[in-house]
């Protein structure tokens, strides 16, 4: 079984809500666990990653990763 991984950072949002500009270096150094030969062991073109998606990129990336899964 193939492991992936799709991780989303957002750190722009719409008026009225402070940006995060962390979120997007954490969904990096998630990417980096997950690799790791200890920890994860992803391979690394098994992890997708998403920086400031718009919706439509986001919905897209999510109902992919989920297409033609099995339990």
């Amino acid at each position: 079984m193939t492991k992936v991984a799709l991780l989303i950072g957002i750190s722009d949002y719409k008026d009225g809500l402070n940006p995060l500009p962390a979120s997007v270096k954490d969904m990096q150094a998630i990417a980096k666990v997950l690799q790791h030969p200890e920890m994860g062991d992803f391979a690394q073109t098994d992890i997708q990653k998403l920086e400031n998606p718009d919706p439509q990129k986001m919905q897209e990336a999510i109902e992919t990763l989920f297409s033609d899964r099995q339990k």
